[in-house]
């Protein structure tokens, strides 16, 4: 009988399949790789637009704080009008917590992560 004897056989499937496994490991560890780097770099620029926003939400709050000072002639009555203004919307927050948030967060994590693996079966 000519080739390899059935041991070989065995033996080099035995490598093939181990070479397999480490290139499907190598393989998900860079999948997670760049799945945590677009978490990341989403986090990060999210992270700044809302900072931004913040400092320019806290300009315009001292604006109309001043503006309806001037207004009614009692600078912290304006500011107090806007505390209470702010204060009603906190407490609107957290009443609907959960229908204003809670399918963002899904709806944009759902996005970083399944966004490839449809690509993939696309192709």
């Amino acid at each position: 009988m000519e080739g390899k004897s059935f041991f070989e056989n065995i033996s080099e499937l035995r490598e093939n399949l181990l070479k397999y496994l480490e290139t499907k490991v190598s393989y998900y560890g860079l999948v997670a790789f760049e799945k945590t780097s677009q978490l990341v770099s989403s986090l990060v620029s999210s992270t700044v637009i809302i900072l931004i926003m913040l400092l320019a939400l806290l300009f315009f709050s001292a604006a109309a704080g001043l503006y309806f000072g001037r207004l009614l002639g009692s600078y912290e009555l304006g500011l107090l009008i806007i505390g209470g203004f702010y204060l009603l919307l906190g407490i609107v927050f957290i009443i609907f917590r959960k229908k204003i948030f809670g399918g963002f967060a899904i709806k944009t994590l759902g996005e970083v992560f399944f966004q490839e693996d449809e690509n993939e079966e696309n192709s």
